[in-house]
């Protein structure tokens, strides 16, 4: 099975002198090797799916697939020679890597880039590789997996202006929403450059408001205001959001923690009417406190009842009802 899968994947490429290689010279072998795979393909499909499924799950964190692959159990390598074995730990590095990027899952940088291993935007040495590497393919799948990290990160946070807008990434050079690297017409550079440039937006709006000293849930509300992240802070719209922060410190914080809330119910009608009565009560004096601040500090058109931003603030007023607010420790 060995020889098959090296004639299948690695026809033209000589296992047993790159199987000595150590460090640097292994780490570069392995990305020429994954970048080769992901760009030369088998119908629809890049080698590198291919490879991957003939070792690994769908799962993340490379779970083994099942008997189908005898090169996985231990007994069927104490018969391989020690050139076989060395050979054999290179296709699965090469696999492993292959792996993660074609199904978009954070991977150790360390061991694939020999960097720190921060999937953030943040990691500058991250950022440098992504936009000068040789190797574009990876790079792409990279870039598409730290856009989708941030995606989890914010979604986890209820951040959701920054969460829509990544899910909702579009190049307005190429006209086309930035979808996985398989079904994009961006060319590499400019999809990597496009996706780097969208984070580091969201980056530098929070690093503003750290400048400020705004706590967090004052920035999204801001956020949420606009609709979108911003490029900068609005005076009169950071006092509308702080006006709707007070609003909500004093008078909606932990209003929907409730004794008679049956955590049991399968939907919303079986929940007491008292809970129903409850929540339908602070929503709607929220979304009455919502108008008259924008009436207030805002033009006209912020915030219609039928917008997104209306929709955010509303979801964000939950969050706080359910004692979710000013939870420093989890800022961005």
């Amino acid at each position: 099975m060995l020889a098959q899968i090296e004639n299948d994947f690695f026809r033209k490429t000589n296992l047993a002198e790159a199987s000595r290689l150590a460090g640097d010279e292994r780490r570069t072998f392995v990305l020429a090797q994954v970048e080769r795979l992901l760009t030369e393909k088998n119908g629809s499909l890049p080698l590198a799916m291919f490879l991957s499924d003939m070792f690994w799950t769908a799962d993340d964190g490379r779970e083994p697939i099942d008997e189908s692959n005898p090169l996985l159990s231990l007994p069927q390598q104490q018969t391989l020679t020690d050139e076989e074995v060395s050979r054999l730990r290179l296709i699965l590095d090469v696999a492993g890597l292959c792996h993660d990027l074609s199904l978009h899952f954070l991977f150790d940088l360390k061991e694939a880039f020999g960097m720190k291993n921060d999937f953030w935007v943040s990691n500058k040495q991250l950022v440098e590789w992504l936009t000068t590497t040789p190797y574009e393919r990876i790079a792409m799948h990279t870039a598409y997996i730290l856009k989708k990290h941030a995606i989890g990160v914010y979604g986890g946070l209820h951040y959701q202006p920054a969460q829509d807008e990544l899910a909702e990434l579009y190049s307005m050079e190429y006209h086309e929403l930035v979808r996985d690297p398989e079904r994009t017409n961006i060319p590499p550079r400019s999809y990597v450059k496009t996706i780097i440039d969208a984070l580091q937006q969201i980056e530098r709006h929070w690093q503003r408001g750290y400048r400020l000293k705004l706590r967090p849930d004052l920035v999204m509300l801001h956020d949420e205001i606009y609709g979108v992240v911003p490029r900068q802070f609005d005076k009169g719209v950071l006092a509308a959001a702080q006006a709707l922060y007070d609003y909500m410190d004093k008078e909606l914080y932990g209003r929907l923690v409730l004794k008679e809330y049956n955590y049991n119910a399968t939907s919303w009608n079986d929940q007491p009417e008292s809970v129903r009565r409850t929540w339908a009560e602070v929503m709607s004096r929220f979304a009455d406190k919502v108008r008259e601040i924008r009436a207030e500090y805002l033009a006209e058109g912020w915030v219609t009842d039928d917008s997104l931003a209306f929709s955010y603030l509303m979801a964000h007023a939950q969050m706080c009802g359910h004692g979710w607010w000013r939870e420093e420790d989890d800022a961005l």
